[in-house]
């Protein structure tokens, strides 16, 4: 019996054929025959990546141009990843330029978008006209849902996103009978990313945009960049979420963090990057790092939370240049509170939270060691700052200090501490290293070098 002839008559074995087969090969095998060429495009459809472009048609409005003409295609999708940061033919270039759709497409769109009933709808049509990445990624989104599982927006499709925050906050609070919107019922996996250029990009703000995706009913990861809320608009008002566990957040600082985190009743993993530059979210991002906040924050999760990476950046302002000194930071507080989270497996933060600048300027009067805890990172963030006067050396004394000092609970679960300093011992105390080494194996514990 003919191969072809086989496969027509087990749909099964067909698919087991095809779920191995890499992209070049599944386009192959969809131009064997029809009933072949049927069930690889579902293969095809089902995870797709596509971009950006500066001087052709934006490959995002191709394929929204396809699902357009075949509707159908939309219900293959499970995975959608629209990537890109920057462009290599013009780094000069403020965010991605517009690219509109072909007059057929738009006025298929367009009947979409009326029929939603939303009293933006026109506004809508008018960006997707023009052919802005907002308006095409949201229009994009409307059609793709019905298996959508997981989400990628990489930097070129987060520098605006109003029409898609509009929609998000219609889909998510207000009665399905007023508009035809999806529901994403099936979206669990949402990645937020940085905007292009985000530190060139002063005036625009997306924190009502992006809250509505802590609003997605089956959402259990969402890496999301939150611009600083306006410094008069009031109170953030944060959507509930009891299905999120694993959030990373970038951009945003210490008091609305406290906010965003205090509805997150199920969260197990957190990754936060502290950053400031002194021209971006002016007010209300100032240079000193609010370490109270701060666990005030963590607290909010101190229920559920296992693992929490903290990362710290700075750069300096736009007028400044890139080769500026980075800006000068201060320091206040203590996370002494974080010996609260009583759940927490795994934390890795930068050193100066801890210990400051230098050893005269230590924050916490004790490691803030929950007994939950089983590896502590300790890392170089801020390094680069001409405040740092840490030496390694000093890093380990005060460590070995710290260790000579802490009498371990019969239920701390404490196993390894990672140090700030390179694996290269040849500019290391070799006997303090040995004597710190010696302390932890005491006390059951590895020390490692990062």
């Amino acid at each position: 019996m003919a191969a072809s002839s086989v496969l027509g008559q087990s749909y099964d074995l067909l698919l087991c054929i095809l779920d191995f087969l890499p992209f070049a090969d599944l386009l192959s095998m969809s131009l064997v025959n029809k009933h072949i060429h049927f069930t690889a495009e579902r293969h095809l459809y089902s995870a797709v990546e596509t971009s950006w472009s500066l001087n052709s048609t934006a490959p995002t409005v191709l394929l929204l141009r396809s699902i357009l003409e075949r509707p159908e295609l939309a219900r293959y999708i499970r995975h959608l990843r629209l990537v890109g940061d920057g462009f290599q033919q013009d780094a000069s270039i403020a965010e991605p330029p517009a690219c509109p759709l072909d007059d057929v497409s738009f006025s298929r769109a367009s009947k979409l978008i009326l029929d939603t009933g939303l009293s933006y709808a026109k506004f809508w049509l008018s960006e997707l006209k023009s052919g802005t990445v907002d308006a095409v990624v949201t229009t994009l989104l409307m059609m793709t849902t019905p298996r959508l599982e997981s989400l990628f927006l990489g930097p070129n499709f987060t520098v605006r996103s109003r029409i898609l925050g509009k929609m998000l906050q219609t889909a998510m609070t207000e009665p399905s009978e007023s508009h035809q919107l999806p529901t994403f019922q099936n979206l669990r996996q949402v990645t937020f990313s940085p905007r292009y250029n985000q530190h060139q990009q002063l005036f625009v703000n997306n924190t009502t945009e992006v809250l509505p995706l802590l609003q997605l009913p089956k959402l259990r990861n969402l890496s999301v960049s939150v611009d600083n809320p306006n410094l008069f608009a009031g109170r953030l008002r944060v959507p509930p979420s009891s299905s999120l566990t694993s959030l990373e957040v970038f951009r945003l600082r210490e008091t609305p963090l406290v906010s965003v985190l205090a509805p997150l009743k199920s969260l197990e993993k957190l990754h936060w990057n502290w950053f400031y530059q002194p021209d971006l979210d002016e007010g209300v991002s100032t240079n000193v790092i609010q370490l109270n906040v701060m666990t005030q924050a963590f607290n909010q999760v101190g229920q559920t939370l296992t693992d929490l990476t903290m990362e710290a950046q700075t750069r300096p302002s736009n007028m400044a240049g890139y080769y500026h000194q980075p800006p000068p930071l201060d320091i206040q507080g203590s996370l002494d509170d974080l010996k609260q989270l009583g759940e927490l497996k795994r934390l890795s933060i930068p050193w100066v939270f801890l210990m400051g600048f230098s050893d005269s300027s230590a924050k916490c009067s004790r490691l803030p060691l929950p007994p939950s805890l089983e590896v502590l990172t300790l890392t170089a963030d801020l390094s680069d700052h001409e405040q740092w006067e840490w030496h390694h050396d000093t890093i380990l004394s005060t460590i070995k200090s710290e260790l000579d000092r802490w009498t371990r609970p019969s239920s701390s679960k404490l196993q390894r501490i990672i140090l700030p300093l390179p694996p290269n011992h040849d500019q290391l105390s070799h006997q303090i290293l040995r004597e710190l080494q010696d302390i932890g194996e005491a006390r059951g514990i590895r020390i490692e070098l990062a």
